[in-house]
């Protein structure tokens, strides 16, 4: 789990910098310049222009301070291009002062990313990915659905939007369901957490429905959640889900009994275990063999060597594709994640990492897309 310095002092102190970055920011406005020569109003206006916004980021993981963080954004590249001009001469920096309109640019272009950010947020997609393998698959061919990172409640994925998932897979028709973490979180109302357990137990897979914990699925970040492990490891069951920490099964088509079978194995969550949980040797001690192995774990880490230790393919989610940039920038150039979102292949497997079924916080996404992940292996037919 995150520690108390990460989960609330870091973002208090990101709040007060937006505060001074903005503050700075509104003397210029249009219509709080000509007040120089009150400085009462003039210095006491943006001031409580400052305290408004902080009133609406108040939550650190709400849509204000995206929102604030955006316009923040905004004005420093806005300043970075006024000094430029400024360099440049006085024809640029006129020119660039009159697009800016003494930061009402700004406010302009935050609307449009809050609109933009919502229509991408609340729009499902369908990713498809397209993999082949030299190793035998029922009928020469396997096709996984992962669903990861819901997150119903406070984001984009709750209870009435079940119906457009369930027709969305039905189209599909999957061999294969993997649930990769976060489906659940702390936030996730108990009318919502009933509904999608009874849609998943609904959902036919052949060839068996998998579910990897998340580090919100059962983790205390900002408050009780509205259900129990108990009662969540019961309802996977009775919705004949199999849930995995630190194991390998086989799977096997009921009604394909001579076809191969495929290897499911499923990691605890890094961030649960503090990084100590089952090694790759052991998850998967044989290595590489003729059986199509597949390997869910929540965060995108040891990619390639889980690949190099046997996996044919590692499904993961947990990083949402930075939903709302920078953030996904910021992991990149950290290394925070091996993989941010995507498809990265490697000789003998390949990783995805899902940009998330639904998203995080709030309604809104300006990085990746919210998505169904949808693979279609073909490999080499066999009986059955």
């Amino acid at each position: 789990m995150y520690n108390h310095f990460l989960q609330f002092t870091l973002p208090r102190i990101g709040q007060l910098l937006l505060g001074a970055v903005l503050y700075l920011n509104f003397l210029t406005l249009p219509f709080v310049a000509p007040l120089a020569g009150w400085p009462l109003l003039y210095y006491g206006l943006p001031l409580l222009l400052v305290l408004a916004v902080g009133w609406v980021a108040r939550d650190p993981l709400g849509i204000g301070l995206a929102a604030a963080a955006q316009l923040c954004g905004l004005y420093l590249a806005g300043d970075l291009v006024s000094l430029l001009t400024g360099l440049a001469g006085a024809p640029a920096a006129g020119a660039w002062q009159r697009v800016w309109m003494g930061g009402l640019l700004a406010w302009a272009l935050t609307a449009a990313v809050l609109i933009f950010g919502y229509w991408k947020a609340m729009r499902l997609c369908v990713t498809t990915y397209r993999l082949s393998t030299p190793k035998p698959l029922p009928g020469g061919r396997l096709r996984i659905l992962q669903i990861s990172d819901l997150h119903p409640g406070r984001g984009a994925m709750d209870r009435r939007r079940i119906p457009e998932l369930r027709r969305r897979i039905q189209a599909l028709q999957p061999d294969l369901i993997a649930f990769t973490g976060d489906i659940f979180d702390e936030y996730t109302p108990r009318a919502d957490f009933e509904a999608f357990l009874d849609f998943f137990a609904a959902l036919p897979a052949p060839l068996g429905k998998w579910y990897v914990l998340g580090n919100h699925d059962l983790f205390h970040y900002w408050q009780q959640p509205a259900y129990t492990r108990a009662e969540l490891e019961s309802r996977l069951a009775a919705g004949g889900i199999r849930l995995l920490e630190d194991e390998t099964c086989l799977a096997r088509d009921p009604a394909r009994p001579d076809a191969p079978p495929l290897r499911i194995a499923g990691r605890r969550d890094w961030l649960d275990t503090h990084g100590q949980r089952a090694a790759l040797a052991d998850l998967l001690p044989g290595g590489p063999d003729g059986v199509y192995t597949i390997l869910l774990d929540h965060e995108p880490r040891e990619l390639a060597l889980a690949v190099q230790a046997g996996a044919d393919l590692v499904l993961c989610g947990h990083t949402h594709g930075g939903q709302i940039w920078p953030a996904g920038l910021a992991a990149r150039l950290t290394r925070l994640n091996e993989l941010n979102y995507g498809c990265r292949r490697w000789p003998g497997g390949a990783a995805i990492v899902s940009g998330g079924t639904g998203t995080w916080g709030y309604k809104l996404r300006t990085a990746a897309r919210t998505e169904l992940v949808w693979v279609e292996v073909t490999g080499r037919p066999s009986p059955g």
